[in-house]
């Protein structure tokens, strides 16, 4: 918007171009590049533009009941145009000027949006959701709520009512109380993802799912709830535990020389694993590889997954190498595996643990190479990303492997170990931010 009003002043001919957005877009920052405020522009834009379709109707900012009428006038004009994609932010948490408010509002949609067969992005932020009878969003395929509170019945009747939906997507819902996603058997498997914030919802609450449709189900944040309440998960279904926030907050797992201090967490990632015992696809951050590597050294039991694809967020410290271990032990049928190698960070390890467990790091591999494990005849894919190293790019012809891992030296010891044990390898791909390479393995024979 702001680029079209400034081309507006280029020419005569291009004076009312800005008329013709078919993406409207006003937030804090549109507050912060012009100086005006949010509600006043789009009521001046709404009243002259001439648009016929609009691609996106996007408005952040602090509702009282007052601007009720208003509102629902923009979202039936947005709709009346074929909008496709609607994101409205009832508390606009960048507005630095203005105490934060938590509160949340009900808001009271026109009947329209509930039957709109244009809109296929929808995402909704900060305010109670009060659901009609019966919802014909024919053509809804996503769905944000952040910071909503939502009845019991809700997700349900959202799944059901909206047969196209295909991601719904859930930021710090029900923040105060359980949380539950039943979704009943359809036709579209819906893809789940949960992001529940360790400092934003109660813990003191529990995560109920149902849904034997599921397709894909990711944690991002913090494992903060109680208890997580999971059944009629399908079998080859995509699982991601981005639970990363627990990093930074190193007073919540703590590592001694008697085992874990925060032993539900541990309780919850071995439910969780038991749960996803059958996941075709596996996503594991550094901390659930961590809190691994503590079961492993202790010698305590972890599932054996059915996982064909697996993917790592590593910083490959020492202290991550067992759960590393762990979970290739725990993958006998592993086709593609992919290690990314992420910023370095570990939770606090009293010094009574490390001095109990302590081992050769630059021989770890080497030392678990004679134990027992499977050879992953089925692995045919190596894939090493280098998100945050040194080593971005390269002249063609001139790529080094050993300069690759620079600032993640465990890393090559790894690539020897999993050359050494996957018989039937057919590529390794090493990727950056920048440039990708693919070698043979038997390429690699001179770094090895």
């Amino acid at each position: 918007m702001k680029d079209a009003l400034r081309t507006s002043m280029l020419s005569r001919r291009w004076r009312f171009v800005w008329r013709s957005m078919h993406k409207v877009d006003f937030t804090y920052r549109w507050v912060e590049e012009t100086g005006n405020e949010v509600l006043p522009s789009v009521s001046q834009f709404l009243r002259r533009c001439k648009v016929k379709e609009m691609n996106c109707f996007r408005l952040s900012f602090r509702y009282n009941s007052s601007m009720l009428h208003r509102i629902n006038s923009w979202i039936s004009l947005a709709l009346k145009n074929g909008v496709k994609e609607l994101d409205l932010n009832f508390n606009d948490l960048e507005d630095t000027r203005k105490k934060a408010m938590w509160r949340h509002p009900y808001y009271h949609f026109p009947e329209c949006l509930y039957s709109s067969s244009s809109v296929v992005k929808l995402g909704l932020a900060f305010l109670k959701l009060n659901l009609p009878t019966r919802l014909r969003l024919k053509n809804l395929r996503e769905l944000s709520l952040d910071r909503v509170v939502l009845p019991d019945d809700a997700i349900e009747k959202i799944a059901t009512d909206c047969e196209k939906l295909e991601l719904l997507s859930l930021t710090n819902c029900n923040m105060r109380g359980d949380l539950k996603i039943t979704i009943q058997p359809r036709a579209v498997p819906i893809k789940v993802s949960i992001l529940d914030g360790f400092m934003m919802v109660e813990p003191k609450t529990d995560l109920i799912i149902d849904c034997p449709t599921l397709g894909g189900l990711e944690f991002r944040g913090g494992m903060t709830r109680t208890n997580f309440l999971i059944k009629n998960v399908p079998a080859g279904v995509e699982a991601r535990f981005n639970f990363d926030e627990m990093l930074y907050r190193q007073r919540v797992v703590l590592v001694t020389g008697a085992g874990l201090y925060g032993a539900q967490y541990n309780k919850n990632l071995q439910n969780l694993l038991n749960i996803f015992q059958s996941a075709k696809h596996f996503h594991f951050c550094s901390w659930c590889i961590q809190i691994l590597s503590v079961k492993k050294m202790m010698k305590q039991e972890v599932v054996m997954l059915g996982s064909t694809s697996l993917v790592l967020d590593t910083g490959l410290l020492k202290w991550e190498l067992p759960g590393i271990a762990c979970l290739l032990t725990a993958c006998p049928n592993l086709e593609n595996l992919a290690v990314v190698m992420v910023r370095q960070s570990m939770f606090k390890i009293r010094e009574t643990f490390t001095r109990k467990y302590d081992f050769d790091e630059g021989r770890y591999w080497e030392i678990i190479g004679q134990e027992t494990l499977p050879c992953w005849q089925s692995l045919h894919v190596l894939k090493f990303k280098n998100e945050y190293g040194e080593y971005q790019t390269w002249d063609e012809g001139m790529f080094c492997v050993r300069s690759f891992f620079t600032g993640y030296e465990n890393g090559m010891n790894l690539l020897k170990f999993v050359h050494s044990k996957a018989a039937n390898l057919e590529r390794v791909i090493f990727r950056t931010n920048t440039k990708s390479i693919t070698y043979l393995p038997s390429d690699l024979a001179i770094y090895l």
